[in-house]
């Protein structure tokens, strides 16, 4: 296959991948009961784009598979089948056969033979369609021409004019034509009337138009075969001509010039090679550390100095900024891609398991770094497989407890700040704290003395080796998973929390950064050395804050913050000499921590706000409580980054250890 083929064919792979999400989106809406039209002609064109490009590219397992999903789809879009919720479940299964074939298709592997033929035959029935035979060509009884006596020979006229952008979706004009000469004897007259000059034409633009004249006896409904995958990229006229006359073929091949082939918009979106967008990642964050370096150089002597330099000097980090915004803008991208995978695995889990289990999704649109979303495939998967399996009860258990027979499991996402938080829940059984307890002393991961709060017995669970279910299933019981997740989102610079209430359910939070490249930070020194603290998670500083301190026995000190109190912690103790004294010229710095609470740090002084490139340190280091990452300042100097969060629950430990003590 030469290297422009296989470019087209990537495309077009890549495109299944966007065509499966929109059938997984429009058939789950209608499975639930939606009505919307839409939804139908979504659908339609998914599965219908999926189709054609399959035939160019020779898939002949997928193009057989996804005729007749495509005439099922049909019949429900002009009305001739009734939607019901068995249909659109038989629907949503053939969608996941399809997503099997077309990765097979694209590792060039094979699926054992007749994979797809129950599944394809269930829909079939449904949808009321006659399957000769699944595996090769299919005949399905809405392929009859009725408007035409069979054998009766007919002369079409067929005007074929491609949109501009028909080639940049690896459609090819001349497989038409070819499959056009098949059906009976064809004459072509080209349409050149809107090429352009040789130097303004682009090479991946479409110009010809083209005008058919056919003899066939296959009728309109083959005609139209032929021409199914661009139906929307093109303008086509097709007349059947009058008997025994010959249908006019117009002398000047300029009187079709569709308004629409002039007019037509450039493409909205490009595909581009990710290690490009890395390099230019990585140079972003090479140009906010030399940023950094510049910004300490300008000042007020510079101005006096060159006012003329100064001024284009500010004016270059102005749109230096501007630059690395736009270049992680690129690589943000919306959360649904690891989202629209998660219903298939809950129905798979849903018949593994025998329970009836919906999953509701929101915040599907919340973009993210994409080295980041790569990553949480595997862990939301588990959180999923881990609500099914532990949480989520069987129908008779749930009837025993006033619950609806349908166990639910929610997945969402929302931004919080530089941070993204997503949550796992259901609405099962909840933690059995006794039971996890139990399970970890006979594993000997704690001892029976070991004094424990609800939080500590729930964060039990990310423990390597443990696990509560009574046997091993192909779903869970083995101990591994839970503290390879919890491990895999903190080499991410995020971390993973639980919160359950026995009979109602569990909810597991990840929280994770926007990003893993840049953030906006406040440099802040503390005992002789700089952090960095996110701006996002900053409330207010104050300079005047000592006559607002208080002490609570068993809790430790506290600031008083417009009229309710939070923890204070100096820096300089935590991460230095804990007995080591604050200047009296420091700063108290309010930070909001997860959950929506507050607590004070106490620097010795801010030194500025800076946009700074963010270095994991788990990739040579233990993860360090309070320490989200570091980064490089301007002056070379090395600082760490805080994680406010951590930082609240490193000072809440060290308060119980004194108060042992």
């Amino acid at each position: 296959m030469d290297s422009k083929l296989q470019r087209f064919r990537t495309m077009f792979l890549d495109e299944c991948d966007e065509h499966g999400r929109t059938l997984e989106r429009t058939l789950s809406a209608l499975q639930r009961g939606a009505r919307h039209q839409d939804l139908v002609d979504d659908a339609f064109r998914a599965i219908h784009s999926i189709k054609g490009g399959a035939g160019m590219f020779g898939f002949d397992r997928i193009v057989p598979f996804a005729h007749v999903f495509e005439t099922a789809l049909d019949g429900v879009r002009t009305g001739r089948i009734a939607i019901s919720e068995e249909l659109m479940t038989a629907a949503l299964r053939a969608a996941d056969c399809l997503s099997d074939l077309i990765l097979a298709a694209a590792g060039n592997t094979d699926l054992a033979a007749g994979y797809e033929n129950i599944t394809l035959g269930n829909l079939a029935g449904l949808a009321g369609i006659k399957v000769v035979d699944a595996s090769a060509s299919c005949t399905v009884n809405a392929d009859v021409d009725r408007d035409q006596a069979p054998g009766v020979t007919e002369r079409w006229t067929i005007r074929f004019h491609p949109h501009r952008g028909l080639l940049k979706r690896a459609n090819e004009p001349l497989f038409m034509v070819r499959q056009l000469r098949e059906l009976g004897t064809l004459a072509v007259i080209a349409d050149l009337s809107v090429l352009p000059p040789l130097a303004l034409l682009q090479p991946a633009d479409a110009y010809l138009g083209w005008t058919f004249e056919l003899e066939t006896a296959r009728g309109e409904a083959a005609i139209r075969e032929v021409f199914q995958f661009v139906e929307d990229d093109c303008d086509l006229s097709i007349t059947r001509a009058v008997p025994s006359a010959v249908a006019p073929v117009p002398e000047d091949p300029a009187v079709f010039v569709p308004h629409e082939t002039i007019a037509e918009p450039l493409t909205s979106t490009i595909r581009v090679d990710i290690d490009r967008i890395d390099r230019l990642v990585n140079l972003a964050g090479e140009i906010a550390i030399s940023q950094a370096l510049v910004a300490q150089l300008i000042d007020q002597s510079l101005f006096n100095a060159n006012p003329r330099l100064f001024q284009e000097l500010s004016q270059l980090l102005t749109h230096t900024q501007n630059l690395q915004d736009s270049v992680m803008a690129i690589r943000a991208q919306p959360i649904r891609t690891i989202f629209d995978r998660m219903p298939r695995l809950v129905r798979e889990l849903a018949e593994q398991t025998g329970k009836k289990i919906v999953l509701r999704t929101a915040g599907e649109n919340t973009e993210i770094d994409k080295t980041v979303i790569e990553q949480l495939g595997d862990p939301i998967m588990h959180m999923i497989r881990n609500a099914a399996g532990h949480g989520i009860e069987d129908s008779a258990e749930r009837a025993a407890k006033g619950k609806p027979a349908e166990g639910l499991i929610r997945l969402s996402a929302e931004q919080r700040g530089s941070r993204i938080v997503i949550e796992i829940g259901d609405d099962g059984r909840g933690i059995d704290r006794e039971k996890v307890r139990h399970k970890a002393m006979a594993k000997n991961l704690i001892s029976a003395d070991t004094a424990l709060s609800t939080e500590d017995i729930d964060n039990l669970i990310f423990l390597p080796g443990l696990s509560t279910a009574d046997k091993v299933t192909n779903i869970s019981g083995r101990g591994v998973g839970m503290d390879v997740v919890k491990r895999n989102i903190q080499k991410l610079g995020g971390r993973v929390s639980v919160r359950s209430e026995p009979g109602q359910g569990s909810t597991v939070i990840l929280t994770l950064p926007l990003t893993l490249a840049v953030l906006e930070g406040m440099i802040v020194g503390a005992a002789g050395e700089s952090y960095v603290i996110p701006i996002a998670s900053i409330v207010e500083c104050r300079a005047s804050w000592h006559k607002d301190v208080g002490e609570v026995p068993g809790f430790g000190e506290v600031l008083k913050v417009r009229g309710g109190y939070v923890a204070l912690i100096r820096l300089n103790r935590i991460f230095g000499n804990p007995t080591a004294p604050c200047k009296q010229q420091s700063v108290a710095i309010i930070a909001e921590i997860e959950g929506g609470g507050h607590i004070a740090l106490v620097v010795d002084e801010i030194v500025g706000q800076q946009q700074v490139v963010i270095k994991s340190i788990t990739d040579n280091l233990d993860p360090v409580a309070g320490i989200a990452g570091a980064t490089i300042l301007g002056d070379g100097r090395v600082a760490l980054i805080l994680d406010a969060t951590e930082i609240s629950k490193l000072n809440a430990s060290r308060t119980d250890r004194r108060q042992v003590a």
